[in-house]
């Protein structure tokens, strides 16, 4: 398998993540802020972090609903990218130092990084919409936090054996029909 860092498609990605955005808010009962999308980041988190708990063994029984399975590694990597660019497109900009990906050793190390670069993001979106303080010290901003979530994907992909260009490709048509079905706006 051939795997290609999302990170080097951004523009193309980003594209993607513009008319995704435009057609789920038809969906929502009200307007998505970069706020708004730094929650989503987390629900995201929380469900890629179910598929790992899966695929290594753990009991989840408490941690989920049987009638809606969350269990495709992939398409929750993709999703977090998802959520982590409409930060970025609902805040009016973009992503920067997709390129410089972290170390890693195991898949773990690099989910225990993504989990940090995606609290950056979120605070940087909290802090940037004047729903939180502006911390002590220098965070980073929301374009390179949003830069680094998108570094850490590649780096977690690489070490699961992901393809995070094709997983989020597959996302997309998914969520695309998904609109279609639900009269989500035009594509």
């Amino acid at each position: 398998m051939t795997r290609r860092l999302l990170s080097e498609h951004t523009i193309e990605v980003l594209g993607d993540v513009r008319r995704l955005r435009r057609r789920f808010a038809t969906t929502a009962p009200r307007d998505w802020d970069p706020s708004t999308a730094a929650a989503e980041l987390s629900v995201q988190v929380g469900h890629l972090a179910l598929c790992l708990l899966r695929v290594h063994g753990a009991d989840v029984a408490g941690l989920e609903d049987p009638r809606r399975p969350i269990d495709d590694v992939g398409d929750e990597l993709a999703d977090i990218v998802l959520a982590a660019l409409s930060i970025t497109v609902l805040a009016g900009s973009e992503p920067v130092g997709c390129a410089e990906l972290p170390h890693a050793e195991t898949a773990l190390e690099a989910f225990l990084r993504l989990l940090v670069a995606a609290g950056n993001l979120a605070e940087a979106a909290l802090v940037e919409h004047g729903y939180r303080h502006r911390p002590e010290g220098d965070p980073p901003s929301l374009p390179h936090a949003a830069g680094a979530v998108l570094a850490a994907c590649d780096v977690l992909a690489d070490r699961l054996g992901l393809d995070l260009l094709g997983e989020f490709r597959a996302m997309v048509t998914d969520a695309d029909g998904f609109l279609d079905e639900r009269g989500g706006g035009v594509s």
